[in-house]
């Protein structure tokens, strides 16, 4: 091995940092206690769904809907039953050519 100025301060920065690290105190095992907690969220949601469904079938009010083959109620007038050459509208303004 040579004695060049790049592996004496490789060789000196080994030996410093062997002495520094034999002088720290390490704890030889690090215990973190462990919680006997059940994680809230598995059982929370599938009860929320539930509440909800529940309450969606107890509230269910059908929602008022118009039957698309129901004809709307026409009460007849007094100028029903005319022709309408006699009602006197010029139809002719709502033809566009």
């Amino acid at each position: 091995m040579s004695n060049t100025f790049e592996s004496q301060l490789s060789c000196s920065a080994r030996r410093m940092r062997e002495q520094s690290e034999s002088n720290l105190s390490v704890p030889e095992t690090i215990v973190i206690p462990q919680k006997n907690t059940r994680y809230w969220g598995w059982i929370a949601t599938p009860a929320a769904a539930a509440v909800g469904l529940l309450i969606g079938l107890f509230i269910h009010r059908p929602a008022e809907r118009q039957d698309k083959f129901s004809v709307p109620v026409v009460v007849a007038s007094d100028n029903s039953g005319h022709c309408i050459i006699d009602d006197g509208t010029d139809y002719s303004l709502l033809i566009s050519l």
